[in-house]
C-alpha cells in the first residue's frame, strides 16, 4: 500500500513539473483540432479557442502555489520564472477575453477564412507563451518569431489595406530580428552561454568583465526588442498594424505582443547590468521612455481613427513600463510591472469597445460616430472606464500602477522625468474624454438609428475587463500580490550579484 502511495505521489508530482509544456503546448494542440471540430461542428470550432485557453488559465492558474512560493519550473528547455508567470497570467486574462469575443466577432468574416483564422490565433498566442516560459536567449528569440511571422499573416488577414500594414510589420520585423540576432551573438560571445539565468555567474567569475561587448550587445537588445515593444522611434509598424488587424488581433498586439519586448530586453539587461555601471544604457532607456510617454500622446490627440488613437496610447503607456522598470528600484519596478498587468486589462477592453462600435456603426472615423450612448450603454460604460484608467484617474486600476512610476522617480530624483511622466496623463486624460465625446456623446449623424446593442459574448468580455480595472483600482494590493513575485525575482538578480 506504501509502494502505491509513493508511486502516486511520484506520478503526480512528475506531472506537476511538467505544467509549462502542457500550458505551451495546449494552445498549438488546439491549432491542430480545429479541422477536425470543423468538419464535425463549425459552432464548436468556433468555441474551441476559448476552451484552449480556458484549460491552459486553468494549467498555468494551478502553478501558482508553487511560483508564489519561490519555485522555477524547469522541464525540457522551459523555465518559468515569476516574472514569466507573470505575463503567463497576463496572456491568460487577454487570451480568455478575446477568444471570447471572437466567438461572435467571426460573425462577420467569410466563412472560408474562419479555420485559419483560428488555427493562426492559437498559434499566435502559443508562440506568446512559450516565450513568456523560456530563459534561454536561442528560445526566447525562436518563440518570439514564431509568433512574429503569425502576427504578420494575421494583421493581412481582412487584405485591402491590411496587406500594406501587413507588409510594412514583415519589414520591420525582420530588421528587428537582425538585430536581436546580433545581440545574443554578442552577449553568448562575452559571456559563453545562453541561458539567461547562468549570465550573472559568468560575469561574476571573471576579474575584468567584458564590458565592450556586453554594452554593444545591450545597445543592439535595446534597437531589437525596442521595436517589438514599439518604443519611438522604432515604432512605425505600430499604427498601421493595430489599426488595420481585426480588432481581436488588435487587442492581442497592444495588450500582449509589445510586451514581449519589455520582457526579453528586461530579462537581458537585469541579468547583465545587475551588479555593473550602465548610466549610459539607463540614459538610452530614460530618453526612449520619456520621448514615447509624449510621441504616442501627443500623436493620439490628433487622430480620428479610433483604433489608430488607440494605437498610439500604447506607444505612450509602454513609455511608463519602460520608465518604471529602467529606474530598478523596488518601486520602480513594481510599478512598471504593475502597469503591464493594467495596461492589458483596460487596453485590450478599449480595443474589444472600438470593436463594437466599428461593428455597429460600420467605420473607424470618429467624426461620423456620435450620439452612441443611449443606443451602446454596455459599451459606453466599458470604453469610459477604460479611458480614465488609461489617463491615471483614480479610482481606476491605472492610477496606483502609474503613482508607483511617479513616486519612483521622484526616489530616483528624476524629477524631469516625473514631470513628462504626470503631464502624458494630462494629455491622454484629454484625447480619451475628446474620443468618448465624438463617440457618444456628440451630435448623432444619420444612418445611427439602427444601432442595437445586447448583452452577448461582445459586449460581455469589454464589461468584465472594466469590472477588473474597477476591482483592482478599489483593491490595488490585488494587483500588487500577482506583480510581487517577480518584482522580488527581477530585484533578485541585482542582489545576487
Amino acid at each position: 500500500m506504501e509502494d502505491r502511495k509513493v508511486a502516486l505521489v511520484r506520478i503526480l508530482t512528475e506531472i506537476h513539473s511538467i505544467l509549462p509544456l502542457f500550458a505551451t503546448l495546449c494552445p498549438f494542440g488546439g491549432a491542430v483540432l480545429v479541422p477536425i471540430v470543423s468538419a464535425v461542428s463549425k459552432r464548436a470550432r468556433d468555441w474551441l479557442p476559448f476552451v484552449a485557453m480556458l484549460v491552459t488559465g486553468i494549467l498555468i492558474l494551478s502553478m501558482a502555489p508553487s511560483v508564489f512560493g519561490g519555485v522555477e519550473y524547469t522541464y525540457m528547455g522551459l523555465r518559468v520564472t515569476a516574472f514569466g508567470y507573470l505575463m503567463g497570467v497576463v496572456m491568460t486574462m487577454v487570451g480568455l477575453t478575446v477568444t471570447a469575443y471572437t466567438v461572435f466577432y467571426t460573425r462577420k468574416l467569410p466563412e472560408t477564412w474562419l479555420n485559419y483564422y483560428h488555427m493562426l490565433t492559437l498559434t499566435f498566442i502559443g508562440g506568446i507563451l512559450g516565450m513568456f516560459f523560456s530563459t534561454n536567449l536561442a528560445t526566447i528569440f525562436l518563440f518570439l518569431e514564431t509568433s512574429t511571422i503569425v502576427s504578420i499573416i494575421l494583421v493581412s488577414f481582412e487584405r485591402g489595406r491590411a496587406f500594406e500594414a501587413g507588409y510594412k510589420f514583415y519589414m520591420l520585423s525582420g530588421l528587428g530580428a537582425m538585430f536581436t540576432i546580433m545581440s545574443i551573438t554578442l552577449i553568448y560571445a562575452a559571456t559563453g552561454t545562453l541561458e539567461l539565468a547562468s549570465i550573472p555567474r559568468s560575469l561574476s567569475g571573471t576579474v575584468t568583465k567584458p564590458l565592450t561587448l556586453l554594452d554593444l550587445g545591450a545597445v543592439l537588445a535595446i534597437v531589437g526588442f525596442g521595436l517589438k515593444a514599439g518604443l519611438v522611434p522604432f515604432h512605425a509598424w505600430l499604427p498601421d498594424a493595430h489599426a488595420e488587424a481585426p480588432t481581436p488581433i488588435s487587442a492581442i498586439l497592444s495588450g500582449v505582443v509589445v510586451k514581449t519586448g519589455a520582457y526579453a530586453l528586461f530579462l537581458i539587461l537585469f541579468a547583465i547590468y545587475g551588479g555593473i555601471s550602465s548610466g549610459k544604457i539607463v540614459s538610452i532607456l530614460y530618453f526612449l521612455a520619456a520621448i514615447s510617454m509624449l510621441f504616442g500622446a501627443v500623436m493620439a490627440l490628433a487622430q480620428t481613427d479610433i483604433k489608430r488613437l488607440l494605437a498610439y496610447s500604447t506607444v505612450s503607456q509602454m513609455g511608463y513600463i519602460i520608465l518604471g522598470l529602467s529606474y530598478t528600484s523596488a518601486l520602480g519596478v513594481e510599478g512598471g510591472l504593475f502597469h503591464i498587468l493594467n495596461h492589458s486589462a483596460f487596453k485590450v477592453l478599449l480595443f474589444l469597445c472600438a470593436g463594437n462600435i466599428i461593428f455597429q456603426t460600420r467605420t473607424r472615423d470618429m467624426r461620423k460616430m456620435g450620439g452612441i450612448a443611449k443606443k451602446m450603454p454596455l459599451t459606453a460604460f466599458s470604453f469610459a472606464v477604460g479611458a480614465l484608467a488609461m489617463a491615471g484617474v483614480p479610482p481606476f486600476n491605472g492610477f496606483w500602477s502609474k503613482l508607483l512610476v511617479y513616486y519612483a522617480g521622484v526616489e530616483q530624483g528624476q524629477l524631469i522625468l516625473t514631470i513628462v511622466a504626470v503631464s502624458t496623463s494630462g494629455l491622454t486624460l484629454g484625447y480619451m474624454v475628446r474620443a468618448m465625446h465624438m463617440v457618444f456623446f456628440g451630435e448623432p449623424p444619420t444612418g445611427h438609428t439602427t444601432l442595437n446593442e445586447r448583452i452577448d459574448w461582445m459586449t460581455l468580455p469589454p464589461l468584465a475587463l472594466a469590472i477588473l480595472c474597477i476591482v483592482i483600482g478599489v483593491f490595488p494590493e490585488l494587483g500588487l500580490q500577482i506583480v510581487k513575485p517577480a518584482t522580488q525575482a527581477l530585484l533578485g538578480l541585482i542582489l545576487r550579484l
